[in-house]
């Protein structure tokens, strides 16, 4: 297949949705199709918001010149000018059009006005002419006029079908992936797990050791739970005076961080503002429980490289977790926002470390199944079986 993505950010594999959308192009065109990003590094000559608020017309511009793609799979927002011509017009009716959400803006939308009604968040009065305004509207519109809406999580389906009164049939829900470095950790180590079976007759599996280090990963701010987590650690340290926590990629100076926590307990803490994705496993290698009490969630990749690197997760019930967590069977999941249930989860871990090994080795399996080959495969069924259903549906 000949396949276009579209994405309204510069192209790095290190960023969030410009990194998920090169690495399932590369897995893609393993897989053998021809596959071109259009992003913002195509667009010349206009940069900062203009760029963005124009980015749809360069797309509907590019894809005027390109007739070649079988598939278009355009992220949120970008694809509402070709959208909108195939809907009303029946424009190219031989191409797939799906709409790819990197986290939907207008579920992230519901939940801002609702901090803003509690008193939690302060709404600038630019906020309603674009982001809240214009930019919502063009992100709904490319979903409703879609062949397909893929979404991220069970949140965000049923606020489709719900909310926005989508078709159940319209939505989607996909998965993002994680590296090659990763699952080949987890595959080590899962390798190195599995003895012959005349080797285990005669064997005794050692008692784990209790788990020491807790780790969390994310930016220090409400969304990702920093104030869930500030009110949960001193509880556990206080009873388990082994334990220390690593922050990765916490977004500010370490002194900030360490200044959100009592001072009696910040030696055993470590605060990293930024890391090198691809040194994760080796930072990761001596951790053993992952805290992970987000707010809300798209498909978070960080909880599913750290099982691939044997953490145990323990996250918060939200649609982009319960994608791929499992309450006791590869993790741990807590109500989102209470501390008392998160330091609860963590404690039931450090009790009983064969528990927590049971739960380590599930964690490592269910990481292989998002590694970016298997993902890319479930991605390349999706758009063949729609793309076929849209050719018998013109064709009847």
């Amino acid at each position: 297949m000949n396949i276009l993505f579209t994405i309204h950010h510069t192209l790095s594999r290190s960023a969030g949705a410009p990194g998920v959308t090169v690495k399932l192009a590369e897995a893609l065109r393993q897989r053998g199709h021809n596959v071109r990003i259009f992003s913002h590094d195509d667009v010349k000559g206009v940069t900062g918001m203009l760029r963005t608020m124009l980015f749809p017309w360069f797309v509907l511009a590019h894809v005027l010149m390109h007739p070649e793609y079988d598939v278009l799979d355009m992220s949120s927002g970008d694809g509402w000018l070709i959208n909108f011509a195939r809907h009303a017009f029946g424009w190219r009716p031989k191409q797939l059009s799906v709409t790819r959400s990197h986290g939907m803006e207008p579920v992230v939308h519901e939940l801002f006005l609702e901090r803003c009604r509690n008193g939690e968040e302060d709404r600038s009065w630019r906020y309603p002419l674009y982001h809240g305004g214009l930019r919502l509207w063009e992100c709904t519109k490319s979903f409703a006029w879609a062949d397909v809406a893929m979404l991220l999580n069970d949140t965000e389906c049923e606020f489709a079908v719900t909310k926005l009164g989508f078709p159940g049939d319209h939505v989607v829900q996909i998965d993002n992936g994680i590296d090659e470095t990763f699952a080949s950790v987890a595959r080590a180590a899962l390798s190195a797990q599995s003895e012959p079976a005349h080797a285990q007759e005669h064997s005794v599996e050692p008692m784990p050791a209790a788990p020491t280090k807790l780790a969390f990963m994310g930016r220090a701010n409400y969304w990702k739970g920093i104030e869930t987590m500030t009110k949960a650690v001193p509880a556990l340290f206080a009873r388990n005076p082994q334990l220390t926590l690593t922050l990765f990629g916490t977004g500010e100076g370490a002194e900030a961080t360490l200044a959100r926590f009592p001072e009696s307990i910040r030696e055993r803490i470590t605060a990293v503002p930024a890391f090198d994705n691809a040194q994760l496993p080796a930072l990761l290698a001596s951790h053993h429980i992952l805290m992970f009490p987000s707010m809300y969630e798209g498909f978070p990749l960080s909880p599913l490289e750290a099982m691939a690197c044997g953490l145990v997760p323990v996250g918060s019930n939200i649609g982009g977790l319960r994608a791929f967590l499992r309450h006791g069977d590869n993790g741990l999941i807590v109500p989102p926002g209470h501390a008392e249930a998160l330091a609860s989860a963590v404690q039931s871990l450090v009790d009983d470390p064969a528990y927590w090994a049971r739960l380590q080795r599930c964690a490592r399996e269910t990481s292989l199944d998002y590694a970016w080959e298997k993902v890319a495969h479930r991605f390349e069924r999706l758009y063949a079986a729609r793309r076929q259903r849209r050719l018998d549906t013109v064709a009847a």
